[in-house]
C-alpha cells in the first residue's frame, strides 16, 4: 500500500490542497470559466479537513505533517503576494493540549488562485489576459472608426464572457490571427454580402479563409458587438452570405447535341443545390450511383447522366424532373435498393435499371458480400424489389452484392439504350 493510500481522509497537506483547487477549478473547463466570467464569484473557500474526535491522537504523525506543512506555507516569502489565507482555529485535544490547527482556505481572486497552483497556471493566466486587453484596446481603436453602421452601446461585459467561452481557440492563435480578428469584426454589418458566396465579401485585409475557419467565433463575437440577432440567425444569413456549395455531382451529357447544350463541356461539376433549379437540356435523365460507371459511358440518344451522389439525392425533388424520362441505376445491394427507395419517394416515375433478380440471377457469380446490410425495410419499393432486398439481406444468393461496376459493359450499353429509345 503506497504512502498516500495509508493516510487518513483528513488532514488535506499543501500539495494536496493544490491538487484539489487544480481538479475542482482550474482543469474543469466549465468552472474555471465560471470563475474568470464572475458566474462563480470569489472568495472561494475549500475546507483543509481539520480531525475531529480523536483522530489527531489516532495518527500523531499524521497531525504534525498536517500543521507544519501550512505553518511553512505560511512563512514563505510568497505567501503575502499571493494573498491566500489559511485559517486557524485553537483546538484542544486530550494528551496533546491546545493546539492551532488549520481549518480552511479562502482564496480572494483567480490571480491568487493562478498563483496558489503553480508557475504554468499563471503564466497560462497571464497569457489569457494579454490576449483579451488586446483584442479590448485594438477594438477600441477599430470601433472608432465605424461611422457608418451602430455598435451596442453597452457591448463589453458580452464580449468578455463571448471571449473567455472561447478561450481555447483564442490560445491557439498567432498575433495575425488575432489582428485579423480585431480587424475584421469592425467591418462586418447586416447583409453586406448582398447573396455572394463568403470568398466574396468585401473586406479588406483579411482573407476570407480566416473567416470561414473561424466563422463560430466570429458569430459569437459579432453578436455581442455589433447585433445579438447575428448568432440567432447564424452569421452567414446575416450577412446574407451563401453557403459554400456542397454535394457536388458529376454531369456527363452523352451525346453531342446534350454537351453542346452545356457549351461543348465532356464533364462538370454541379451542386446538389444548382441542380434543384437547373434543368439539364437533355430528355433522358440517368442517375448513377457511383462516378466511375457514369464515366464509362458514351453515344447515348439524347441523355445525361448525373452521378457520384451515392445517398444523397435530395436534388431529384426539382420539380423539372416531373418533365423527364428519368432512370436510376446503383449497386445491386440492401443499401443500393434503399437509395432507390428514397429516389421514388421524391420522383414516382422512376425506372430503375439493372436493379433486379434477373440481373442478379445472369451475373452472381460476380457478387460480392456488402460490408453492412440495411435492416429497416425501405417503403417505396416495388413487391419485386422488396423480395429481392430480403433474398440479398438473408444471402439467398451466396452473397449480398452485385456492384454495378461489375456488369459487362455491352449488357450495360444494351439496357441503357433499349431505355433511352
Amino acid at each position: 500500500m503506497s504512502e498516500k493510500n495509508s493516510r487518513p481522509a483528513w488532514g488535506l497537506l499543501q500539495q494536496d490542497a493544490v491538487e484539489l483547487l487544480r481538479a475542482k477549478y482550474w482543469n474543469n473547463t466549465k468552472a474555471l470559466k465560471s470563475l474568470l466570467t464572475g458566474n462563480t464569484e470569489f472568495p472561494i473557500q475549500i475546507s483543509l479537513k481539520p480531525p475531529k474526535g480523536n483522530a489527531a491522537l489516532n495518527n500523531i504523525s499524521h497531525f504534525q505533517d498536517f500543521v507544519d506543512s501550512w505553518k511553512s506555507f505560511c512563512e514563505q516569502a510568497e505567501y503575502e503576494s499571493i494573498q491566500v489565507n489559511v485559517h486557524w482555529e485553537t483546538v484542544i485535544f486530550r494528551s496533546i493540549s491546545e493546539q492551532q490547527v488549520p481549518t480552511y482556505l479562502t482564496i480572494p481572486d483567480i490571480s491568487s488562485l493562478s498563483r496558489m497552483l503553480g508557475d504554468a497556471e499563471e503564466q497560462q493566466l497571464k497569457d489569457w489576459q494579454s490576449r483579451i486587453s488586446y483584442i479590448f484596446d485594438s477594438l477600441s481603436i477599430e470601433l472608432a472608426k465605424r461611422t457608418v453602421h451602430p455598435i451596442r452601446s453597452t457591448y463589453e461585459r458580452e464580449l468578455f464572457s463571448t471571449l473567455v467561452a472561447n478561450l481555447e481557440i483564442l490560445s491557439g492563435f498567432s498575433k495575425l490571427e488575432l489582428e485579423l480578428l480585431v480587424k475584421l469584426i469592425p467591418q462586418l454589418h447586416k447583409g453586406m454580402g448582398r447573396g455572394s458566396y463568403l470568398r466574396a465579401l468585401p473586406v479588406i485585409f483579411v482573407d476570407t479563409k480566416f473567416i470561414e475557419k473561424n466563422l463560430k467565433l466570429i458569430e459569437s463575437v459579432t453578436a455581442a458587438i455589433i447585433d445579438c440577432s447575428a448568432k440567432e440567425i447564424g452569421l452567414l444569413s446575416w450577412l446574407d452570405c451563401r453557403d459554400k456549395p456542397k454535394d457536388w455531382l458529376l454531369v456527363k451529357p452523352l451525346c453531342k447535341n446534350a454537351a453542346d447544350a452545356l457549351g461543348g463541356l465532356p464533364l462538370l461539376r454541379m451542386s446538389s443545390e444548382t441542380l434543384l433549379d437547373f434543368e439539364l437540356p437533355a430528355n433522358n435523365i440517368l442517375v448513377i450511383e457511383n462516378e466511375q460507371s457514369c464515366l464509362s459511358l458514351d453515344n447515348i440518344p439524347d441523355t445525361i447522366a448525373v452521378s457520384g451522389g451515392g445517398k444523397n439525392v435530395s436534388w431529384m425533388r426539382a420539380n423539372w424532373l416531373a418533365n423527364k424520362r428519368v432512370a436510376y441505376w446503383g449497386d445491386i445491394d440492401s443499401e443500393g435498393l434503399a437509395i432507390l427507395s428514397d429516389v421514388r419517394s421524391k420522383l414516382s416515375t422512376i425506372t430503375p435499371l439493372m436493379m433486379d433478380s434477373e440481373t442478379v440471377e445472369a451475373y452472381r457469380d460476380r457478387m460480392v458480400d456488402e460490408p453492412e446490410s440495411v435492416t429497416r425495410e425501405p417503403v417505396a419499393l416495388t413487391d419485386r424489389e422488396l423480395m429481392l432486398f430480403r433474398m440479398l439481406r438473408n444471402g439467398d444468393y451466396g452473397s449480398t452484392r452485385l456492384e454495378q461496376e461489375r456488369l459487362p459493359m455491352d449488357f450495360v450499353y444494351e439496357k441503357v439504350r433499349v431505355w433511352a429509345g
